[in-house]
């Protein structure tokens, strides 16, 4: 029995009100409106019980008297707002306050420090998930369903003072492309005028992405959208805003005079696998590029859930009704900012925080519906206090006033705010591959019709492809019980929703690409022909390989001039040969004939356990298949640790101790050569039916190439994959590619950012003084540093000490191709085949221009095709310059000549030089943006700054 229910019953004496026994002062930040005038707050408290009878307050401050009546109250009061007498104190000034109550007196005493007047910028929106909270069409019917009523709440609130007047902030762009594509007319008309009267406010983003995981192209085109509604609207869209997402890509920094962007807000996750990123939090600073020419205002706001705690979540949510809908509470002012503003403002001055105002985002939850009642409490709240004085705004008005009032105060930060986030796309590594490479056959569709000059260039095709990649990256991977309960409908259905960005990208990228290399047809019939296209810009020899039903006349190729080419018939079908110095952007042709099949000069050759190519020498352990000897011709030494590289590692809950590792290796040679050879190993392997290593070498070719197939079994407790790769280089420095550059681990990383795992775009760099490993993977983009530093990390990590503040250097990397460790969003299991590629290149000292051309060519291999058109085709002009490549190119919109992104590998300023190949035709060289326009007009030949970015068109005269 429950030991209450012993209790006696209380008598009526017993009930009745109990009085306070004492006071206690609180000083606060805020300044009363007393009789018109500011008079500083200090908050009485009344303990032991309540003030139920009438009672006198008198006052002594800094030299001053002053008394406050307090009239009975049925209820009881729990605590007072004092309002001190005389002005605001310079220095620590002591109160003391008697209180007179039924023939009782009481006292107490504090210190009140001075203040400042203080702004609090309030910006309302509702946090945009795809997902997560419920099925993707319900969670946009709310967002669009707030736009409408965003826009009544601002025409009612139109003649309120302006600090109250109701604005809505989209959050992300996603939700007004949906609801401008379902408007009536006279919804699009209302939604511009809404816009124009500022009513309405658009950030430049597409959706709340994981922007280190987006490669520089879907960086650009997620502010694609923006540019093209402040062109249509003819209002600055300068601003971003990042909801829930800690972290973010210096490379957005780079691209900020493309994109337009001046501020950027981030209003992250509070507490959720964020590291120690909220020491970010009220540290505004100027995010300098890593060409040091631009800069970005950055602010990192307190958690956007700050709205959900004082009052979403005392009101109907998403966790209690299927639909919710805006709700008036009818008392405005409660559940409000009383008084966490006052703590909070408080904190900051502790903090020695030097500015008067700050922002807090005001949203009821992820994906709720507006809060209506926000514009009364802000007028109540400003008729009641004159500090903090409350401001609803939007972010460009934000910026805009603080940059106004503080910009020479500001400070300069140049690194990258590493993101903590992306280790949750490892829970669907299929999906990512897929992903990744739909992204690069984008570009390279898209290159191929420049470089073939197609007239019908289908702008609107690629960028619905575009928009398919980036949301694929957008932030919401799942339902909340994704992990807990996988198996509900709204989970299930809300993943392949998620999936469907990906294979659809896939499936538009494969249809582009076609499309690029059709055209005009091949009229001689008698000889098989196909036509390779190099995509980038540079010179390039690669392997090429042939499809089967391409290369059906037999296994000999020539080359446009009939030479006879070394080729192989490999195992897969296809037929492989070498193209050499393929020139930038161009297409070559190769026949296809019965007879023999060329022979290489050097021939590839192996045996049992080992592979070599004239190039590199290659021995896998016989029992455990992995690499143990790695070594290139003219290099001293073996660069693969006595662990061996490529090994597979099983991690099943949190600890590294718990490490598994593959079985014994079956080892059988799966290319004979003498062009290609390659060895395959299958394995047993923890959390898999199986795992298979291929290690390929071609004869003259500079790489080795790695194939690992791992076919998964559904594991719902917590696991980690990992490709691990010690090697044995000393003194290493790892550097790697992100979004329009590289930088070096810990180095160039800011303070509080995520150490524990990586995020690479093309490639990775172990090098010492001498010598080094470019590593490239397509497929898998994150890695870590040293052992094992993702272990135990699960669930939440709310100021958990696994969370690494400093990276040592060091030659081992492992390339983390899945896991499950989250709790939430994330999925909570994966099954099936999915392949991950990786090549290593070993070279001199490092050079950051050579790994970013090796990084290029393996995420843009040659490109086959069936011949058509003429036999050779090439980009109208030449493009030269050292250390500067072509990032993307692709034809302009408006037919007018090809748009592309230079990019500077070297810390130094490189001049770019562009020159027409027919001597006849001159070229119309200028400086673009988003909407392609022609800013500014270029020479042939222009500076690029070190590490810096320019987008140009190029059309001829």
């Amino acid at each position: 029995m429950d030991k209450r229910d012993s209790l006696p019953s209380l008598s009526p004496l017993q009930q009745q009100p109990i009085p306070f026994t004492s006071i206690e002062l609180q000083p606060t930040v805020a300044y009363l409106n007393h009789h018109g005038t500011p008079a500083r707050m200090v908050r009485m408290r009344f303990h032991g019980g309540k003030s139920y009878q009438p009672a006198v307050v008198y006052m002594h401050f800094n030299g001053q008297e002053d008394s406050l009546t307090l009239a009975a109250s049925q209820d009881g009061l729990g605590e007072v707002e004092l309002p001190l007498p005389g002005a605001p104190v310079d220095k620590d000034a002591q109160l003391f306050v008697r209180v007179s109550s039924s023939g009782q007196t009481y006292t107490a005493r504090c210190i009140v420090s001075p203040t400042r007047q203080w702004n609090v910028y309030i910006m309302p929106h509702s946090h945009v998930d795809v997902g997560y909270t419920n099925v993707q069409a319900k969670v946009l019917t709310i967002h669009m369903n707030n736009i409408d009523e965003a826009i009544k709440i601002a025409a009612r609130t139109a003649n309120y003072p302006a600090e109250a007047r109701f604005k809505w902030n989209t959050e992300a762009l996603w939700v007004v492309d949906k609801y401008l594509a379902a408007a009536s007319d006279e919804k699009k008309q209302r939604f511009r005028e809404a816009v124009t009267k500022g009513w309405i406010n658009l950030d430049g983003a597409y959706a709340n992405t994981n922007t280190s995981a987006t490669s520089p192209a879907q960086l650009l085109q997620l502010f694609a959208t923006g540019a093209r509604l402040a062109k249509d609207y003819g209002i600055p869209i300068n601003t971003m805003f990042q909801g829930d997402v800690p972290g973010a890509s210096w490379g957005l920094i780079s691209q900020a005079a493309i994109t337009g962007t001046r501020y950027f807000l981030s209003a992250p996750n509070a507490n959720d696998r964020i590291g120690s990123s909220g020491q970010w939090r009220d540290k505004p600073f100027y995010w300098q590029d890593a060409s040091g020419k631009q800069q970005v205002l950055f602010w990192q706001s307190s958690p956007y859930s700050i709205g959900y705690t004082l009052k979403g979540s005392k009101i109907p949510n998403f966790f209690t009704v299927e639909d919710p809908k805006p709700y008036y509470t009818g008392k405005p002012s409660e559940n409000f900012l009383n008084p966490y503003l006052f703590d909070y403002l408080s904190q900051l001055e502790h903090q020695h925080f030097p500015y008067n105002m700050t922002l807090l985002t005001w949203a009821m939850s992820d994906n709720a519906p507006i809060d209506p009642e926000l514009p009364d409490a802000v007028k109540a709240w400003n008729e009641r206090y004159t500090s903090p004085k409350l401001i609803i705004t939007s972010v460009k008005q934000f910026f805009q006033d603080f940059e106004a009032g503080w910009k020479d105060k500001i400070p300069v930060f140049a690194g990258d705010y590493t993101e903590y986030w992306t280790d949750g796309i490892a829970s669907g590594a299929r999906e990512t591959a897929i992903n990744r490479n739909a992204s690069d056959r984008l570009q390279q569709a898209g290159a191929i019709w420049a470089i073939r000059g197609k007239t019908g260039y289908p702008a609107d095709s690629f960028q619905h492809t575009w928009t398919d990649l980036i949301m694929f990256n957008e932030h919401t991977w799942g339902a909340f019980n994704s992990v807990s309960n996988p198996q509900d409908p709204k989970a299930i259905a809300q993943w392949q929703y998620k999936q469907a960005f990906a294979l659809n990208a896939q499936t538009r990228s494969e249809t582009l690409l076609r499309s690029s290399t059709n055209g005009n047809g091949y009229t001689n019939t008698a000889t098989q022909a196909v036509d390779v296209y190099n995509t980038l810009g540079r010179t390039r020899t690669a392997l090429v390989r042939v499809p089967a039903a391409l290369s059906t006349a037999g296994n000999q190729v020539k080359d446009i001039n009939g030479r006879i080419l070394p080729s192989q018939r490999l195992s897969t079908g296809e037929l492989a040969f070498p193209a050499t110095s393929l020139p930038p952007f161009s297409k070559q042709r190769f026949t296809i004939h019965p007879g023999a099949a060329g022979t290489p000069a050097q021939k590839a050759t192996v045996k049992d356990n080992s592979l070599d190519n004239g190039i590199y020498s290659i021995r896998v352990d016989p029992y455990t298949g992995n690499i143990i000897q790695l070594i290139k011709k003219g290099y001293n030494g073996n660069l693969a640790d006595s662990a061996g590289l490529n090994q597979y590692t099983y991690m099943p809950g949190d600890s590294a101790e718990k490490i598994q590792y593959s079985g014994p290796a079956n080892i059988h040679i799966k290319e004979k050569g003498p062009l290609v050879v390659s060895l395959s190993v299958t394995s047993t392997a923890p959390g898999a039916r199986s795992i298979t290593r291929e290690i390929e070498l071609a004869s003259g070719t500079d790489q080795v190439a790695l194939v690992n197939t791992i076919d998964k079994t559904a594991v719902g407790s917590k696991e980690s994959v990992h490709f691990v790769f010690p090697f044995r280089i000393p003194g290493a420095q790892v550097r790697y590619n992100i979004p329009w550059g590289s930088i070096t681990a810990e180095a160039d990383q800011l303070p509080h950012t995520n150490r524990n795992w990586y995020t690479q775009q093309r490639w990775v760099d172990v090098s010492g003084k001498n010598m080094g490993v470019t590593w490239s993977s397509p497929d898998a983009p994150l890695f870590e540093i040293g052992q094992y530093p993702t272990a135990g990390l699960l669930g939440g990590l709310h100021n958990s000490p696994r969370w690494i503040s400093f990276m040592e250097q060091q030659p081992l990397i492992s390339s983390w191709v899945m896991n499950n460790l989250w709790h939430t969003n994330f999925r909570r299991d994966q099954e099936g085949i999915t392949v991950f590629h990786y090549y290593l290149q070993v070279h001199g000292a490092f050079d950051a221009a050579t790994a970013n051309s090796k990084g290029l060519e393996n995420h843009q291999p040659p490109v086959v095709a069936a011949a058509n058109g003429s036999p050779s085709e090439s980009l109208f002009f030449n493009i030269s310059g050292d250390n500067i490549y072509v990032e993307n190119l692709y034809p302009a919109a408006d037919g007018n000549g090809v748009i592309m992104q230079l990019v500077n590998t070297a810390t130094h300023t490189a001049t770019a030089i562009l020159s027409s190949k027919n001597k006849s035709t001159a070229l119309n060289i200028s400086e673009s943006d988003l909407l392609e326009t022609n800013k500014r007009t270029l020479p042939d030949s222009f500076p690029v700054p070190g590490k810096g970015i320019i987008m140009i068109r190029v059309a001829k005269k």
